[in-house]
């Protein structure tokens, strides 16, 4: 059913289940073609199981599934490069870019006194530097667009 976003792009991080997955299939009810991706891989602090490509996959069939289109990748959240590239290949796929939902992170499940100083960086690098790099891996195309758009970053 179209709705707010009809005809619109969301770049979306995190997207294999989870608030990810839910924000993606929300956007693609409402109207909204979806450009997503994943780590899909253990960080060793996370403090939840890793998502496993099979979510990924699992996210794709489920936009399809509301007859909208998606891009999906596996990517790392810390790698602007490869946020870039696909951002890139999403826009020339799909023409526009109109939201990007930041929304990739991980938790030190330790006590805090218990929490290693490489634990301490993955979270810092992930929910920070990893919300930094998918605003800017998009943030261009939507002021080329020239619409207006929106960032959302999300945290829980």
């Amino acid at each position: 059913m179209p709705g707010r976003v009809e005809g619109k792009v969301a770049f979306i991080s995190g997207a294999a289940r989870g608030q990810g997955r839910a924000h993606a299939l929300r956007l693609a009810q409402e109207g909204a073609d979806v450009i997503a991706f994943d780590a899909v891989a253990p960080v060793p602090s996370q403090g939840a199981p890793a998502a496993s490509p099979e979510d990924l996959t699992e996210t794709v069939r489920l936009v399809e599934a509301l007859d909208r289109r998606i891009i999906a990748r596996q990517a790392d959240s810390r790698d602007l490069a490869a946020l870039t590239r696909l951002v890139d290949d999403g826009v020339a796929e799909f023409g526009r870019l109109d939201i990007i939902v930041a929304n990739a992170g991980v938790t030190a499940p330790q006590p805090w006194n218990q929490i290693s100083t490489q634990d301490f960086r993955d979270v810092l690098d992930i929910n920070v530097t990893g919300t930094w790099n998918a605003a800017v891996a998009g943030a261009q195309h939507i002021i080329d667009g020239g619409r207006g758009g929106s960032i959302i970053l999300i945290s829980s």
